[in-house]
């Protein structure tokens, strides 16, 4: 398979996820939206797996890695993008998750994986000040459930980017398809216990064919075939190149909200993404250069 088309197509699957959690958040409670999602990834991701050989090549601090860059991926980090999304549109919840590939340039650094540029300080540097126009704008237009939404969102983006970068600095060669099911599998307990204890039980007769399409759509489209992609690439790039995917995914994201959902976002807010977009074109740019 050729890298970039791969990439693109994990591009649009994952731009489309922001319009579908949306829709399902409409009826069903964050944490238990989430872990929904996670347990019908793990029951197909588990089938698939099964199929091959592949659960022998791993040793047991492979799995244990992998299990513990899930538990931060998939656990922490839905946690956060679902609770958060609730207080703010889905189109600024793209925008501030487009900062990823940024954070795992600052992660990249931290751990040795990637070195320091110009162009790269000066792509951290406009991601910083589009992200402070962006909370200090939500905050003065929408008060303070929404700037608290948009540091949730921003902390599930530090969450994704820290798991890719610590899982390539391991280089671990598993299939993604396995790397896929241990991670969710591995998020899936915690959040469930979670979504119990703050959520309570769960009414899915109550809820409608949107909700349960917002649902579905999610586990099988945005997790099974898009998690595959993503560790497919991530065997291929660097991580902060590979998240590079978050700027096509922006404006995307958006018209969907804005056809659909009738979104609109402020002139603060664009400003602000605007800056953010600039920045991770700038480390696009780098990329061939690193």
């Amino acid at each position: 398979m050729n890298p970039v088309v791969a990439w693109w197509v994990a591009c649009v699957l994952w731009s489309s996820t922001f319009l579908f959690i949306k829709v399902g958040l409409a009826e069903i409670p964050p944490l238990t939206f989430a872990s929904l999602r996670l347990l019908i990834a793990v029951c197909v991701l588990a089938a698939l797996s099964a199929r091959g050989g592949a659960w022998r090549t791993l040793s047991r601090s492979d799995v244990v890695a992998i299990a513990a860059a899930g538990v931060l991926l998939l656990g922490i980090n839905y946690a956060l993008l679902f609770w958060g999304a609730q207080f703010i549109p889905s189109g600024l919840t793209a925008i501030i998750q487009s900062g990823t590939p940024l954070l795992a340039l600052v992660f990249g650094w931290a751990l040795g994986l990637e070195r320091p540029t110009i162009r790269k300080l000066a792509a951290l540097a406009l991601g910083i000040a589009g992200a402070t126009v962006i909370f200090g704008g939500e905050a003065s237009a929408s008060g303070r459930a929404a700037a608290v939404g948009c540091a949730a969102v921003l902390g599930s983006a530090a969450c994704v980017a820290f798991a890719y970068v610590w899982l390539k600095g391991r280089r671990a060669n598993s299939p993604p398809l396995l790397i896929a099911t241990i991670q969710s599998a591995s998020a899936v307990v915690p959040l469930g216990v979670l979504a119990l204890a703050i959520e309570g039980r769960p009414l899915p007769a109550a809820w409608s064919t949107a909700a349960w399409a917002a649902v579905l759509y999610l586990a099988l489209c945005a997790s099974v075939l898009a998690f595959w992609l993503n560790y497919w690439l991530l065997a291929r790039m660097e991580p902060s190149a590979m998240l590079m995917m978050g700027v096509a995914e922006v404006p995307i994201a958006v018209a969907l909200a804005a056809v659909t959902l009738g979104e609109r976002l402020t002139a603060t807010t664009a400003a602000g993404a605007a800056c953010i977009l600039a920045a991770v074109v700038l480390r696009l740019r780098d990329v061939g250069r690193a």
